[in-house]
């Protein structure tokens, strides 16, 4: 039976997991995008760069930038608060928040206030966990320790799950086929090796083939770990995952989140047509 602690770590490192996923090649230009007047953001002072911010925020809120979201993440996680209020202590080189002043900025500081945050919450005790806060959090002081964590957890998420939609949005209103460099000769398979598996996660299933003719490997992954043989078996595309298979794609490569391999994949996602494809040619010695 797991204890509370480690559930709240699983929830906490999938939240996580999430929102690293999400800001994988976040440029500068998109880090400070501002799509309407009166943005908040973060903006360069005498001193650095520092958050829009105030006490008494305008109704309705302003829609916030990546910059600002992502630096409020930081700054939720990695403040002393998240030590103190359960009775520990930072560590020295725990840091302050710093506020990022580009993307790759950003994304080293929320790895370091997530590493920061896990520490802490990995060393509460059930009894951290249990005890009322008591005065040190001021309002909240008959909260306990649980409840704290919870409203850590609530703040990673659902902010994370804002940087996610703001880059959705960013990436619609600039809509291009990411595949047409490639196909024009302009992107190798040395810049972009994970291409393929790109296009079948996108469910590009035409350009597949030409992509294959070109040089990008079968068996390279997407970001989850997972192989273009992985998505068409999963989603059903038989005449896609008949062309990896004669092609020499590696079935029995493995994915992270479910151990399994491309008959798995079929097996799990109910595709019983490719599941069957592939059990036949395992029967038959064609070289699952």
């Amino acid at each position: 039976m797991t204890t509370t602690q480690e559930n709240l770590l699983d929830l906490s490192d999938f939240a996580w997991q999430r929102l690293r996923d999400r800001v994988a090649g976040l440029t500068d230009e998109e880090y400070f995008w501002e799509p309407f007047d009166g943005c908040w953001t973060v903006r360069k002072t005498d001193s650095g760069f520092a958050a829009d911010w105030a006490w008494i925020p305008p109704e309705p809120a302003p829609f916030t930038t990546l910059a600002w979201r992502i630096t409020h993440i930081v700054d939720i996680l990695q403040e002393d608060r998240t030590a103190t209020w359960l009775g520990h202590q930072p560590a020295d080189d725990d840091g302050q928040p710093p506020v990022p002043a580009s993307a790759a900025e950003a994304v080293t500081a929320l790895q370091h206030a997530y590493d920061v945050w896990r520490r802490r919450l990995a060393a509460f005790s059930q009894d951290d966990l249990d005890r009322p806060m008591g005065e040190i959090a001021g309002p909240w002081a008959d909260h306990d320790g649980t409840a704290f964590v919870l409203h850590i957890l609530d703040e990673l998420i659902h902010h994370g799950a804002e940087v996610g939609s703001v880059r959705d949005f960013y990436r619609g209103l600039r809509a291009e086929d990411p595949f047409a460099p490639a196909l024009a000769g302009d992107v190798t398979p040395a810049d972009r090796p994970a291409l393929l598996a790109e296009a079948a996660a996108a469910q590009r299933w035409e350009v597949i083939p030409r992509l294959a003719d070109l040089g990008f490997g079968l068996n390279e992954r997407t970001p989850n770990g997972v192989t273009a043989a992985h998505l068409a078996a999963g989603t059903g595309s038989l005449d896609t995952l008949r062309f990896l298979v004669e092609h020499g794609a590696d079935l029995s490569l493995t994915d992270p989140r479910f151990n399994a391999d491309v008959l798995g994949w079929a097996t799990w996602f109910k595709q019983s047509e490719a599941a069957q494809y592939l059990t036949a040619r395992t029967h038959s010695g064609s070289g699952v």
